[in-house]
């Protein structure tokens, strides 16, 4: 399928990972409806993931787009998700606890007869007070190696508010997803590294940070993000 924004269409194989950065909620809303109803006409099983306020829009914009949202929930095939601590452990954020249910949801998608499965998820939202920046990338790496390497049966849609963000943080995530939607422009990523030497980096300095020893890595970004984190 084509994921389009402004007019402006890439390109979106099984196993997408896709990054918006957005700066105003709403801006959500104008990516994401297209990618679910889009996923409703192609009989995938479908996550949306955010605010009350941001699922009732969602709902209000997919009406208006002519689906019926009541039948597609009840059958299961749309799944809104307004409560975070599902996604949480014990309030707090773990990376590897979130791809869990991601993977979870896509066996759940393909056993219940699902051709494929789409999540769209606001991490500002999730992750608000309950994760440091280590972690989020730690997240992001992980979920490019496991979706896009292994060309799992997903389209995964990611948003960030940049405004609340640290600005070494956003060129971070930038790295991490091979598609990008910022403000009225979606593209191929050009910043976009191999996931799984990025993640490989992640879990060493956290290794050397534990042990107390000094890193090697300490003119790096991620290690002054896990400094920060502190």
């Amino acid at each position: 399928m084509d994921l389009s924004v402004e007019g402006k269409s890439e390109r979106i194989p099984p196993g997408s990972h896709i990054l918006q950065l957005y700066n105003k909620v709403g801006e959500i809303c104008g990516v994401t409806a297209k990618l679910l109803e889009a996923g409703i006409a192609a009989q995938e099983k479908l996550l949306f993931a955010g605010s009350p306020a941001s699922v009732k829009e969602m709902e209000d914009a997919l009406t208006k787009a002519g689906v019926d949202v009541a039948a597609v929930v009840q059958s299961g095939q749309l799944v809104f998700l307004s409560d975070r601590d599902s996604l949480l452990v014990g309030k707090r954020f773990d990376p590897y606890h979130l791809l869990s249910t991601h993977q979870t949801f896509i066996a759940q998608a393909l056993r219940e007869g699902w051709r494929a499965a789409r999540i769209s998820m606001d991490m500002t939202w999730l992750t608000h007070e309950v994760a440091t920046p280590e972690q989020i990338l730690k997240y992001e790496a992980a979920s490019d190696a496991v979706f896009t390497f292994q060309n799992a049966p997903i389209i995964a849609l990611m948003h960030y508010d940049y405004s609340k963000l640290p600005g070494m943080l956003v060129v971070e995530l930038l790295k991490l997803h091979p598609i990008a939607v910022v403000g009225k422009f979606i593209k191929r990523n050009p910043y976009y590294l191999n996931s799984e030497q990025y993640l490989l980096k992640i879990l060493r300095v956290s290794r050397e940070k534990n042990r107390g020893a000094p890193s090697p890595l300490s003119d790096n970004p991620l290690e002054r993000l896990a400094e920060r984190a502190r």
